[in-house]
């Protein structure tokens, strides 16, 4: 009887220990899943934050006169200094009242051609 319940207590043992073993194991595996569910979801959400913070900005500096573009919805290449433009400015609108269409940014020539033009100071066709 007594080697019965010997042999009982080392399975009971055995099996706790398999177990304890197991669990962080799944855990890890668990929580790369979730990880990299949750970082996708945080990178769109991050994504979609950046973007509605960068359309507030340029949005506001439209209002103030400090970008005056010429398609809608307007660009984001001058905005963020990709183009001739500085601190967050844009005259390409300006720049087609002048005729200076070589100077218009590439984002703003492909809005055009799109038919996205909404100057009000110069006409909208490419030349």
């Amino acid at each position: 009887m007594r080697t019965k319940l010997i042999i009982f207590i080392l399975i009971i043992l055995t099996v706790v220990g398999v177990a304890a073993f197991l669990v962080p194991i799944r855990n890890i595996f668990l929580s790369g899943l979730v990880a990299t569910r949750t970082d996708k979801n945080s990178f769109e959400e991050k994504r979609e934050q950046i973007l509605s913070e960068l359309h507030l900005a340029i949005e506001e500096a439209e209002e103030i006169g400090k970008y005056k573009c010429c398609i809608e919805p307007l660009c984001t290449m001058c905005y963020l200094g990709d183009w001739i433009w500085k601190d967050g400015t844009c005259d390409c609108d300006g720049l087609i009242a002048r005729g200076e269409w070589d100077r218009v940014c590439p984002q703003c020539q492909r809005g055009i051609e799109e038919g996205r033009c909404k100057s009000e100071i110069g006409t909208c066709s490419v030349q």
